[in-house]
C-alpha cells in the first residue's frame, strides 16, 4: 500500500509574480536537498535492509514536492500538490526522511503566503500545524 502526502492552500487571489518565483524557488531547493540526503543515506539503507539493492537511483525512492498547474486548481485554490511518499519495497526510514524535508518546504510556503489557508495530510491524517512548522512526532 502505498503513502502519499497531499497539500492544498486556499485563499481567495491567486499568487502573484513574487509568490510564483518564491514557491517553485522554495519546491525546487527542497527537491534537491531530498535527493541529497537520500543519496547520502542509500549505502546505509542497503546494508540495513530499508531500502532492496535493486533499488540503486534515489530517484526511484520518491517524487518530491509537486505542484499542480493553475489549469488543475479548484476554485479558490492557490496551490495543490501530492508526492507519494517513498517506494513500496521500502522500511519506514526512507519515508519518514521524505516526510521531514518535505513538511520543512510546505511550512516555508506556508510561512510566505500571507493569509492563506493550509491543508497538509498524510493520506487521510492532517499534519498539524503549531505556528511555525508541522508536528510530525
Amino acid at each position: 500500500m502505498g503513502v502519499s502526502l497531499y497539500y492544498t492552500a486556499y485563499r481567495d487571489r491567486g499568487l502573484d509574480a513574487r509568490e510564483q518565483v518564491l514557491v517553485e524557488r522554495i519546491a525546487e531547493d527542497a527537491n534537491r536537498r531530498l535527493a541529497e540526503a537520500l543519496t547520502e543515506r542509500l549505502p546505509h539503507w542497503h546494508r540495513s535492509g530499508e531500502v532492496p539493492p535493486s533499488l540503486t537511483d534515489v530517484s526511484e525512492l520518491y517524487e518530491g514536492l509537486h505542484l499542480y498547474g493553475p489549469a488543475h486548481l479548484n476554485p479558490g485554490e492557490l496551490l495543490s500538490g501530492a508526492s507519494k511518499l517513498s517506494h513500496l519495497d521500502c522500511g519506514l526510514d526512507p519515508m519518514f526522511v521524505q516526510l521531514e524535508h518535505l513538511a520543512d518546504a510546505l511550512a516555508q510556503m506556508r510561512r510566505s503566503l500571507a493569509g492563506a489557508r493550509w491543508r497538509v495530510h498524510v493520506d487521510d491524517a492532517d499534519l498539524p500545524w503549531n505556528g511555525k512548522h508541522y508536528d510530525l512526532w
